[in-house]
Formats: C-alpha cells, sequence, structure tokens
C-alpha cells in the first residue's frame, strides 16, 4: 500500500471512531459491540469504492436514520 493510502487508511478510521463515540453519547443504550457492529455493516456497502473522504459521512448518517426511525 502506498503512503497515500496508508494515511487516507488512518483518517478514515480516525473519523469513524470519532463517529463511533458521538453515537455511543446520543444513544446511551447501545453497547460498543453494537456500535462497532453497525459501523462494520454500514461500510460494507463502501468496500469497493476508490475515494474513501465521504466513507465516515455515509456511515454516520445510515446509522443515524436506523436509530432515529428505531425511535419513531
Amino acid at each position: 500500500m502506498g503512503k497515500k493510502k496508508d494515511e487516507a487508511a488512518t483518517k478514515e478510521a480516525a473519523a469513524l471512531n470519532e463517529i463511533a463515540a458521538s453515537i455511543r453519547k446520543d444513544f446511551p443504550h447501545l453497547t460498543d459491540g453494537d456500535v462497532a457492529a453497525m459501523i462494520d455493516r454500514a461500510r460494507e456497502d463502501f468496500y469497493d469504492r476508490p475515494i474513501r473522504e465521504f466513507v465516515p459521512l455515509f456511515v454516520e448518517r445510515r446509522i443515524r436514520a436506523q436509530l432515529t426511525a428505531r425511535k419513531e
């Protein structure tokens, strides 16, 4: 893997960690494992995407939409 790909992967992982913390804060009934599983499932649709910059945003939106729909 090239340096740019390594940096992009590191940035993506950091962003997903921040998203996980934010979701746990906003939905305290979820366990760390619940949130990690939700992130993994949401990321599956984006594994083959060449542009990774927006993956964390899409993952967060998908999870929050699912959680909000459950509340209603």
